[in-house]
């Protein structure tokens, strides 16, 4: 089955409505067995004649009547981390392997020594060097280093670069990242 399509979890007589994410989505133009990919092919898409789906009882679930709390990590910026690791983040392929041996390395004879880290975890990628510094994919680069960078289960992050790449540190400190 292509991601993003759908296969049939029970009986869907040929006329029914097909629903998915509790919302009629169509109706069968067949009948669909369990297990069958469900597609243009035996679905039609009826604008304004499909049945509403009433709302599960989910949605009207109360409050609960006592304060709920984990065991997580609350952020400087208000967020809750529910581990806390120590990221290694490669700005390029080529320090990769540096990332590797820092992780490795601090995994091993600093990690033993405060058990209020869960870990050193080396973030490497094949990009950040011979490649455009605009344009869609730096800007997808860019995007995902930082969402590492940022995510609350990361208590703090090194960035190593080389120095050489298009990929710079610098572009991380300007925007607030590192």
């Amino acid at each position: 089955i292509e991601p993003g399509h759908k296969v049939a979890i029970k009986p869907i007589a040929a006329g029914e409505a097909v629903v998915k994410y509790a919302q009629a989505i169509g109706r069968a133009t067949q009948d669909i067995a369990p297990g069958e990919h469900v597609h243009s092919h035996n679905l039609v898409f009826e604008s304004g004649r499909l049945p509403v789906v009433p709302p599960s009882e989910a949605e009207h679930a109360t409050e609960a009547d006592r304060k709920r709390t984990f065991m997580g990590y609350r952020r400087a910026d208000g967020r809750a981390g529910t581990r806390n690791f120590i990221g290694i983040i490669a700005s390029v392929n080529c320090s990769a392997t540096v990332c590797h041996a820092i992780a490795d390395e601090a995994n091993r004879t600093i990690l033993p020594k405060y058990p209020g880290i869960d870990g050193f975890v080396p973030i490497v990628h094949g990009q950040g060097c011979g490649m455009s510094g605009t344009g869609d994919g730096m800007m997808v680069l860019h995007r995902t280093l930082a969402g590492y960078a940022r995510h609350p289960n990361f208590g703090g992050v090194m960035m190593v670069g080389l120095g050489c790449e298009v990929n710079q540190l610098t572009l991380y400190g300007q925007k607030g990242v590192a």
